[in-house]
């Protein structure tokens, strides 16, 4: 049991945030090696395994330190804080000073028998330990959350919006106390039912651990990946809000939104045919959108989301308009035709 004190600045200090696709990954890169959730899991999970066993080790090695199936993630999520894309995210987590990376990653319960010697290379800022571990969160990124993020996205953005607008009308006694089963909030503490995976460093857990805000306030941020046993509070290394992480209710029907299309021949076919990435961005294009709007739903950079777009413009799939400062992108004949076939 955690039970976390709140004192009228930590209460208007309350924020619904989305941490982007970094977090998602790192709460993924669990779930895959754990099971559970099968009926809401198994078309993403089946999937993910079948590639990432085509990926390298360096992989392998990443997730059971980054996310170990039965001890607490090592926090990126303080470290990086929310990133729209999966590049700004990296980007982001290469800047870290090396003083609260290499605390964070000693932190880490499972460091003497999980961390590859190159792990601890990363957090002392060694030149080649940054590129394996960023090379090879990339290609599980553009395996397991890439061509679902646009879903992903709309889901957590619904959630936050649905969550704020409670909070607004009604308060945050309402919104707190219908945010998740684990959760119970009695003014001004809120009780969080902690999972086995709650661990102190260098000591065993208490029975009830007080935690006092004093002020700096809390950031909410629901994930599609990670589960009731993930619930815990995050501290930043610096005076930012601390954080509290906690499921999104998913049923069978969400689910089936969420990881149909990636089963379907006709969209194995066009990603086959144009790449993962880019077969989404003519999707995506399909419904009218702006550079910006190409970047956001599939969690890439502004620049990325442009070339992909100039690619398919010069293939002649893709119309683009200049309007003052935005382009806008529609498809052609051409675009709409192969959508169609496929």
């Amino acid at each position: 049991m955690m039970r976390i004190h709140f004192t009228v600045a930590d209460v208007a200090r309350v924020r619904m945030v989305v941490l982007g696709p970094l977090a998602e990954l790192q709460f993924s890169l669990r779930k895959l090696q754990q099971p559970g959730n099968e009926v809401l899991f198994n078309p993403w999970r089946a999937r993910a395994v079948s590639g990432a066993r085509l990926l390298p080790p360096d992989l392998r090695d990443a997730a059971r330190f980054l996310a170990p199936p039965s001890a607490p993630l090592v926090d990126l999520f303080t470290l990086v804080g929310a990133a729209d894309s999966y590049a700004e995210g990296v980007d982001r987590l290469c800047q870290v000073p090396a003083g609260p990376l290499d605390r964070e990653f000693a932190l880490a319960p499972t460091a003497a028998s999980a961390r590859s010697p190159w792990l601890t290379g990363f957090a002392h800022g060694d030149r080649t330990a940054r590129p394996r571990l960023t090379g090879a969160l990339a290609d599980y990124h553009a395996l397991a959350i890439a061509p679902y993020w646009s879903r992903i996205r709309r889901l957590l953005d619904n959630e936050r919006a649905a969550r704020t607008a409670v909070m607004v009308a009604q308060g945050l006694d309402a919104m707190l106390a219908g945010l998740a089963p684990t959760l119970r909030w009695s003014p001004p503490v809120l009780e969080v039912s902690t999972s086995p995976r709650t661990w102190t460093p260098g000591d065993r857990a208490p029975a009830v651990t007080e935690i006092h805000l004093r002020g700096r306030g809390l950031l909410l941020a629901p994930s599609l990946f990670a589960d009731a046993d993930d619930l815990g509070l995050y501290t930043p290394w610096n005076d930012d809000p601390a954080l509290l992480i906690y499921p999104v209710d998913l049923d069978a029907s969400t689910s089936l939104r969420l990881w149909h299309h990636a089963e379907e021949v006709g969209d194995v076919a066009l990603a086959r045919l144009l790449g993962t990435t880019r077969a989404a961005a003519l999707r995506v294009i399909a419904d009218g959108c702006t550079t910006t709007d190409l970047a956001r739903r599939l969690g890439i950079t502004p620049g990325g989301a442009s070339q992909h777009a100039t690619v398919l413009r010069e293939a002649g799939l893709v119309v683009s308009h200049r309007y003052r400062n935005t382009v806008r992108h529609a498809l052609t004949g051409l675009g709409v035709e192969l959508l169609n076939a496929t």
